[in-house]
């Protein structure tokens, strides 16, 4: 049960000023450590070092099921790189565990560090459903960054998804490294798996830090670029494509031949569901990014591979508000199309988006839209069922507002039901 008040009692917060987080530690101490998954039984543990001497610092990780009983072991590779403004970053560690039983927690130590508080813990996700993913977009490292976070962790959930725009660097390297530190206590513990935003682009020196910071499982999904890829979660039961906004789109593209390759390859009735992120929005009723053009032209050149393979749900950021659609395909509502979600609001520096169009041509297919910071949970029950809910980020706790019980695509005809929240 929610309680329920009038939405316009909701008094929107300030903005909140950037959090820095600092490095303290020894050059050879493992910081900005996260996870993601590879295939079903294995995880991609990254980590980087001041200190870039192997000898020192080397890639390795030590692990077992009990605490300080590592009884395995894996060694992997560390790159580094260099920016046009001079910066060099540490050495970026990468080493691949497993296999990894699933619904497991696992304890692990990078690079030899004997410190007790190196030491760390991970949970495997589950080999079926249920499934619980959280979505975050645009999130940044400011004050409603870590309060947004800070709800997050209190959740219990297996796995996070990020559609972009994660650190807001934009060149400057050390934003990185900042960002790296203040997301580690959530993605060193669960996985977590994201794609790019405009803010990954970095001018003359393009992808290069999100590339080799936040490196995917895209050549396992026959990916030629880190900028797109898929996997599978819950033993095959859903299947998460990520798309990239900027990188080639267009049919004849190299990402739209993946695409559909990717698409063919799914049996819906092994996998009754089908998640899609991306960057920028296809639907968007707020007046920022209206009618930009990289949307836009990649609804034109994907949104029938969408709708023909019955993706279930189309996530996006880039607009910092939160708006939610009705299924839709080619601007009309089909109960066969996606849901489509904006979920742009994690808490970016740059404010909130809070100009809606009501005279909008989309405005009829919006069944919620709200600026506010916040984050989502996708509850996948089973084959057939699952629960959206949108927890707005109120800073002393998470407040679901919106609310939706979604029918997998893979079940013919079924109608969705929906349910908003207001607080």
């Amino acid at each position: 049960m929610f309680r329920r008040t009038q939405a316009d009692e909701y008094v929107r917060p300030p903005p909140r000023p950037l959090v820095l987080t600092a490095q303290n530690k020894p050059p050879n101490y493992p910081q900005q450590v996260h996870i993601s998954s590879v295939g079903s039984k294995h995880m991609r543990i990254s980590w980087v070092t001041d200190d870039r001497r192997t000898a020192s610092a080397p890639s390795v990780v030590e692990y077992g099921t009990s605490p300080g009983n590592y009884t395995a072991s894996a060694e992997g590779s560390h790159t580094t790189y260099r920016c046009s403004s001079y910066y060099s970053s540490g050495a970026i560690h990468e080493v691949t565990i497993g296999p990894l039983k699933p619904s497991t927690t696992y304890y692990y130590r990078c690079g030899k560090v004997g410190d007790g508080d190196a030491d760390m813990s991970l949970r495997t996700p589950l080999a079926n459903l249920p499934i619980e993913l959280v979505v975050i977009g645009d999130l940044g490292q400011t004050g409603w960054t870590k309060s947004t976070l800070s709800h997050i962790r209190d959740a219990d959930y297996d796995m996070l998804l990020l559609p972009g725009d994660l650190s807001y660097a934009d060149r400057v390297q050390p934003l990185w490294d900042s960002f790296g530190r203040l997301v580690q206590p959530l993605a060193s513990a669960r996985p977590w798996m994201v794609t790019e935003g405009n803010h990954e682009n970095e001018h003359e020196d393009g992808f290069v830090a999100y590339n080799n910071r936040w490196r995917m499982p895209h050549e396992e999904s026959g990916s030629k670029s880190n900028l797109y890829y898929s996997f599978d979660a819950a033993g095959g039961a859903v299947h998460v494509l990520m798309l990239g906004s900027y990188a080639s789109f267009q049919e004849g593209s190299e990402q739209h031949a993946w695409l559909k390759r990717d698409l063919a390859g799914v049996d819906r009735q092994r996998t009754p569901w089908l998640v899609v992120l991306l960057h920028a929005p296809w639907y968007n009723t707020n007046e920022a990014h209206q009618d930009e053009e990289v949307g836009e032209s990649m609804r034109t050149a994907m949104e029938r591979l969408l709708y023909e393979a019955n993706v279930d749900v189309v996530f996006a950021g880039h607009v910092h508000a939160y708006e939610r659609f009705t299924r839709i395909y080619d601007n009309k509502a089909d109960a066969r199309g996606p849901v489509y979600i904006t979920i742009g609001d994690g808490g970016n520096r740059e404010g909130l988006a809070s100009k809606f169009i009501k005279d909008h041509k989309s405005a009829p297919l919006s069944l919620f839209r709200e600026a506010s910071f916040g984050h989502g949970r996708l509850r996948i029950v089973n084959e057939t069922t699952a629960v959206w809910r949108w927890h707005r980020n109120d800073d002393k706790f998470a407040t679901v507002a919106d609310e939706v019980w979604l029918e997998s695509l893979a079940t013919p005809n079924t109608p969705t039901k929906r349910r908003s929240l207001h607080r």
